[in-house]
């Protein structure tokens, strides 16, 4: 007779498709065109990472692999709750990640990321619905922000490994 085996979750595929987003958005980016989906593609990378890192070293949860994952220490922060908690799009993935760096591994990342949300300037925040815009209307410089912020949120990653 053979043991019981407990179900095991899914393992979340963030990093995975955080890589592959930014290949993809470094392509259109050397490719001197598209600046709106390459912008909107660095965007969702470093999302992508951002959660990775928020589920590997910080206690993250995904329930499902259909739902956002939550952060429980934030829940339980003063005025949050779970439906703040949720990891979203960028600009708050990135204020999540910042808000539970600790740690080893979050003195690791604060090393290799910008300590302002570069996907959060005064007068320039990213937003997922941005994909509807002319992306011509978007500067390089926004651009290349967005893509070394990706690559960075990357690098940090893997040193806190």
């Amino acid at each position: 007779m053979t043991a019981p085996t407990t179900p095991t979750r899914p393992r979340h595929t963030f990093l995975k498709a955080g890589h592959d987003l930014y290949k993809a958005a470094l392509q259109l980016s050397n490719s001197g065109a598209l600046p709106g989906p390459t912008d909107h593609l660095a965007g969702l990378a470093a999302e992508c990472v951002a959660k990775a890192m928020l589920i590997d070293f910080f206690g993250s949860v995904q329930e499902k692999p259909t739902v956002k994952p939550h952060s429980p220490k934030i829940a339980a922060m003063p005025g949050m709750d779970k439906f703040k908690a949720s990891h979203g799009h960028m600009p708050g993935a990135w204020e999540h990640l910042l808000m539970v760096l600790d740690g080893r591994r979050g003195a690791e990342i604060r090393k290799h990321i910008p300590r302002q949300n570069p996907f959060k300037t005064p007068n320039d925040k990213w937003h997922e619905g941005h994909r509807y815009v002319d992306g011509d209307t978007l500067s390089p410089q926004r651009v290349a922000r967005h893509l070394a912020a990706t690559l960075s949120l990357i690098t940090a990653y893997n040193h806190a490994k």
